[in-house]
């Protein structure tokens, strides 16, 4: 799933249902744990909202954890392809992509790399 924040009326997200599967949910727990997959659910559920605010002191907030724990969970998950923030700026104006899932994370990696 992606999820863009600071998106113009013009530009409307796609946004596709996203579910965490048996094998899905395992792996997610053996990298990161039980927080890790309560943060992806969270990534998730607020990646469909108008302006996902996804920052780890928000999310930290919504489940009752530390900032530090929030940090450390979303690390390992980007660091093993499941959650990446992209910030670019277009005209002055900065977006915010969250890329969100392992298929996704794979899929825009391979994309930048190939030419």
């Amino acid at each position: 799933m992606i999820t863009a924040a600071n998106v113009s009326p013009k530009e409307q997200p796609v946004m596709a249902t996203l579910y965490f599967n048996s094998n899905q949910t395992k792996e997610i727990i053996q990298i990161a744990g039980h927080m890790g997959l309560t943060v992806m659910c969270l990534y998730v559920a607020i990646g469909k909202q108008t302006d996902p605010v996804m920052e780890d002191a928000h999310i930290a907030r919504m489940i009752g954890a530390t900032v530090s724990t929030v940090k450390k969970t979303r690390l390992t998950l980007t660091k093993a392809n499941w959650f990446k923030k992209i910030k670019t700026s277009i005209k002055g104006e900065i977006h915010i992509i969250y890329l969100v899932g392992k298929h996704v994370v794979n899929k825009h990696n391979h994309a930048v790399v190939q030419p």
